[in-house]
């Protein structure tokens, strides 16, 4: 489980005894980075009882070096998921010591988001024998089945679950590319 917040990761720690997934997710006037960015964040979430403690490993502009904050992860005792952005941030976090790397951020720093997975980039991580988790867009069964034959040691499903006007956005925008294909050519009644 994927949890955010330090108060909600004790929480749920408090009733099971399953690995968890920490994050914090902050809003910064001063950098890009949402994803567990300060130390101070990498302590809570190892008080709170995460397990394994994912952080933005991307290369942009941050408050604390990616690998600073690798370090206090392990400091504190817990697995570190580096979430990623590209092949090359993923080999950077796996050469520092990282324990997992996730696409959870393939298509969210540059460009226009993709509607689809990034199942090619958990293929190559896998293909280099890294333990990889397959995150970001991963919106239906057969997805979460596509990233497991990738390779990916485990899938993170987001707002597929957590976020119900997100896939009734995707349904009805699914139906309107329907209902525009089979009105094209009718003439008007």
């Amino acid at each position: 489980m994927r949890i955010e917040g330090a108060e909600r990761v004790a929480a749920v720690a408090a009733v099971t005894h399953k690995p968890l997934v920490g994050i914090v997710k902050r809003d910064l006037e001063d950098s890009p980075v949402r994803i567990t960015p300060y130390l101070e964040d990498v302590d809570s979430l190892a008080d709170a009882g995460a397990t394994i403690i994912a952080f933005d490993a991307t290369d942009r502009i941050r408050p604390v070096p990616a690998k600073e904050v690798l370090a206090r992860i392990h400091e504190r005792g817990c697995m570190a998921m580096a979430d990623c952005s590209t092949f090359e941030e993923g080999a950077e976090m796996v050469q520092a010591g990282c324990d997992l790397i996730a696409s959870t951020l393939s298509g969210y720093v540059d460009g226009p988001v993709p509607n689809e997975p990034d199942f090619q980039l958990v293929k190559r991580w896998s293909d280099k024998g890294w333990l990889v988790v397959a995150e970001g867009r991963i919106r239906t069964a057969q997805d979460a089945h596509e990233a497991i034959k990738a390779g990916a040691l485990a899938v993170t499903v987001g707002s597929a679950i957590t976020r119900p006007d997100d896939v009734t956005g995707w349904f009805l925008s699914a139906m309107n590319k329907v209902n525009e294909s089979a009105l094209e050519g009718r003439e008007p009644q």
